[in-house]
């Protein structure tokens, strides 16, 4: 047995146990009240992952693919949940900043899970596409549930049906579909207010 450091582990853990306490930031802006956490998501998307692979006839390595959906946003515990509208201006910061923080939260404990970070990242694997494909549809799903729930403004992600992705799950496409029309249906034909996507003249 390699030589193991308890206190770096136990130290690792507490680091990310915080993910089960950090709100996803987009859920709040879209005034959810009680919004799932970082942790939550993770799980859930973990869950879409398993499902999925059962219905696909694909060769799959679905310990890999949990691995990326547990671990895909651990950066979050030190640099905390960016919402979308913050792309334009925080991209590239936000993508170096997020390999290094897992960096350094894993050392020593986990630290061959960075890769699997890259790989799904890079999207070109079929256990990275499955952990993309899983991902963006726990999103949808937890606008319908906030949708049927009448818990904040779920107008925003109809455009996340429209713009979803499959990457080759014909299962998942059937999902997401499903998932449109119960969205749909709860939204009740509310029009979307574009709010805090605005760009100043240039």
């Amino acid at each position: 047995m390699k030589s193991i450091d308890p206190e770096r582990l136990l130290e690792c853990c507490m680091e990310l146990h915080a993910l089960t306490k950090l709100r996803r930031t987009g859920w709040l802006l879209a005034g959810v009240p009680e919004a799932e956490s970082v942790g939550d998501h993770c799980f859930e998307a973990a869950v879409f992952a398993i499902l999925l692979s059962k219905q696909e006839e694909v060769d799959v390595d679905i310990g890999r693919v949990l691995q990326m959906l547990l671990f895909h946003e651990v950066a979050e515990a030190r640099i905390t949940d960016l919402p979308r509208r913050s792309k334009d201006y925080m991209s590239q910061a936000k993508r170096l900043g997020e390999t290094e923080a897992a960096k350094d939260i894993l050392s020593g404990v986990a630290e061959d899970i960075i890769d699997l970070l890259e790989e799904m990242h890079q999207k070109k694997t079929v256990e990275a596409r499955l952990a993309e494909a899983a991902e963006e549809l726990q999103i949808i799903f937890r606008s319908m549930v906030y949708a049927k729930e009448c818990r904040g403004d779920m107008s925003e992600y109809r455009r996340d049906v429209e713009n979803y992705d499959d990457f080759g799950f014909p299962t998942a496409r059937l999902l997401a579909n499903a998932i449109g029309e119960k969205l749909e249906q709860y939204l009740a034909g509310k029009p979307y207010w574009e709010i805090g996507y605005s760009k100043r003249p240039k």
